[in-house]
């Protein structure tokens, strides 16, 4: 990526605040995902909703709830802080492209396994610069005791090592992305895998705008085959 296109990420999660929480979880202790030892307990899926409008911002966010009270209050919190810190921009100017701040919010990709919740949380502010900044956060929970799944958890899934997925990876993006692809982004760091999304066959490891690319190539994603 070299230092320029470092300083340019690192300068673009910093503005996004509470987005950027979203995205990079910080490393510890890592505890194997239980195992259901009964029937799980059926999930009904609802949709939660924050519109707000003022002279100076818009906010249209939805984000789901699980009816499990730990997981759904750590998806709000989340949603909360990043609120929090866009509610704290300063109003544009009124030569601004947009006259006010805008912050949306969707998600997708819900799976609801025996053991796992996880789901897409698509977080995305346009403060009037040169395009909306977009941040795609999985979120993965263990579905018995509500904790938040890590990057370990995936590899357990996978039976691969960093290193090992940074390989696999890094073929494909570079085959795919040509002179475009930004290596530094899917190097064996841990950090570079922390946004992953689990279905009942895949976790797929997502890279977002900026990380293995320009912005022009999106947000990328790689899936891998659960070997448990």
């Amino acid at each position: 990526m070299g230092v320029d296109r470092a300083l340019i990420v690192a300068a673009i999660l910093i503005a996004l605040g509470g987005a950027y929480v979203l995205f990079v979880r910080s490393e510890r202790t890592v505890s194997p995902l239980s195992t259901a030892s009964s029937t799980p307990q059926e999930i009904h899926i609802t949709t939660a909703s924050v519109r707000e409008e003022t002279d100076s911002h818009l906010i249209d966010v939805k984000y789901p709830q699980f009816g499990i009270p730990t997981i759904d209050s750590d998806i709000k919190d989340k949603v909360e802080v990043a609120l929090a810190e866009f509610r704290d921009y300063p109003a544009n100017p009124p030569e601004s492209v947009v006259v006010k701040n805008e912050f949306t919010g969707t998600f997708e990709d819900v799976y609801v396994g025996p053991n796992v919740v996880s789901v897409k949380l698509i977080l995305s502010q346009y403060t009037g610069g040169a395009h909306p900044m977009t941040i795609v956060s999985g979120l993965n929970y263990d579905r018995a005791t509500g904790r938040q799944l890590l990057q370990q958890n995936a590899f357990e899934m996978l039976g691969l090592t960093a290193e090992e997925i940074s390989a696999q990876v890094t073929t494909e993006l570079k085959e795919k992305l040509d002179d475009a692809f930004f290596e530094e982004g899917a190097n064996s760091n841990p950090e570079n895998f922390s946004s992953f999304a689990i279905s009942k066959d895949t976790v797929t490891f997502i890279f977002q705008a900026y990380q293995v690319g320009p912005y022009a190539a999106g947000p990328q994603e790689v899936s891998f085959t659960r070997t448990k």
